[in-house]
């Protein structure tokens, strides 16, 4: 390895493995806290150096409807919390060089994500904090070309860089090509490898076999309202659970009866209709069209768009009954699938080839995860997989 990288108390050298984790997006401030606590219980007693990352905005999401996170300062205002109250150094994406002076002045590395690694006045703005700077290798680019990324950052007198492998592009999928590993460390950096991205299928879920039950949101987790609810009952609910729909259901057996979308109710609004007056069954949809919880997301896809009037959500029954379990978004289908079952085999990889750090994206309920749920590696396995890791990093190493 060439030059050595110090963050706070961690330090990017040759015979340690330090750790960048932590959920993909700040989803709370409770979360964020305890997420950070559990995973800095785990690195301690392992002996891991460890570095808190979340974003409060990821603004290259799949589809516009997808959860981005909190805004810059109520964002920044939680990692600082996680920096003071839980005593690790924090990392978080910046996309614009707007951004750069207000987020250096709270976290310890600023990370530049792989789309925007060419983007020299980003690059640079982040330099001039003076703060260490992470830079996602683009799935575009070749190993070698990182060379000008880190140069624009260089050039502001600060040498503080970080390059993370996150697999390449190879048609519309990744590939993880672990030969880039050592191409980048000659460049004179620490290359840390990304093998939560690296295991994503960008925009391609049906290609690898998942099924509605995979990607819905669970009833708990939708706007649940009764025929006779009248709509400004509905509109409340649905602000509390934002899923773009409501499903209605029977009081006693929890059948479907009927769905309202936000679209419903701007027609209602616009047509100047009373909130207080009119009730669920005067707007619902009876009867609409759903799909089975082991529908393929192939023919999900096929049900939502091969039609006149695109449908934009579904509910999800189960069995042959009509006991609804949850609801289906389009840009649900949509949104980037992975193979988290892989990770393990990429992490392994690439500590074996000699990379300088791991990222990996952490939660504590991949499931429910607001953003990348498909790739977030469970909490609780955390422990397990980190004890491999060490053993393959030491046998390396001698």
């Amino acid at each position: 390895m060439g030059k050595q990288v110090t963050i706070s108390d961690v330090t990017f050298r040759a015979g340690e493995l330090p750790l960048i984790a932590g959920p993909c997006v700040i989803e709370s401030r409770a979360h964020s806290l305890e997420m950070a606590e559990a995973i800095k219980i785990v690195t301690e007693k392992l002996k891991v150096p460890f570095i808190f990352k979340s974003s409060f905005d990821k603004a290259n999401r799949s589809t516009v409807g997808s959860f981005r996170g909190l805004n810059m300062e109520e964002g920044l205002n939680i990692l600082a919390e996680v920096k003071s109250e839980i005593g690790v150094p924090v990392l978080t994406d910046v996309h614009l060089p707007s951004q750069c002076q207000a987020v250096g002045e709270v976290v310890d590395v600023l990370q530049i994500p792989a789309f925007l690694c060419r983007q020299t006045d980003l690059l640079v703005a982040a330099g001039e904090t003076g703060k260490a700077v992470n830079i996602k290798k683009g799935q575009f680019l070749a190993p070698g070309l990182m060379a000008h990324a880190a140069e624009k950052v260089a050039s502001t007198g600060n040498d503080n860089i970080l390059l993370t492998e996150r697999g390449a592009s190879f048609g519309y999928d990744l590939i993880s090509d672990m030969t880039a590993i050592p191409k980048m460390q000659s460049l004179g950096y620490p290359v840390v490898f990304d093998a939560t991205h690296s295991a994503q299928v960008p925009g391609n879920g049906a290609k690898i076999g998942l099924k509605a039950k995979n990607i819905m949101q669970p009833i708990e987790d939708v706007a649940i309202v009764s025929m006779n609810d009248n709509l400004r009952k509905v509109i409340i609910d649905m602000t509390e659970k934002p899923q773009g729909a409501a499903l209605v259901i029977d009081d006693g057996d929890a059948t479907l009866l009927g769905l309202i979308t936000e679209g419903d109710l701007r027609r209602c609004l616009a047509e100047n209709g009373d909130i207080d007056r009119m009730t669920v069954s005067d707007i619902m949809t009876s009867n609409p069209v759903a799909i089975n919880i082991e529908t393929s997301l192939k023919d999900t896809l096929s049900i939502m768009e091969d039609r006149e009037s695109q449908i934009s959500v579904l509910p999800v029954i189960k069995g042959d009954s009509n006991l609804c379990v949850g609801l289906l978004r389009l840009h649900d289908v949509y949104q980037t699938s992975g193979q988290r079952e892989m990770i393990p085999t990429l992490a392994k990889a690439a500590v074996a080839t000699g990379c300088d750090g791991l990222f990996l994206e952490v939660h504590d309920n991949p499931e429910k995860a607001k953003s990348d749920a498909s790739t977030q590696w469970p909490l609780e396995q955390l422990e397990d997989l980190l004890i491999t890791l060490i053993k393959i990093h030491k046998a390396v190493n001698g």
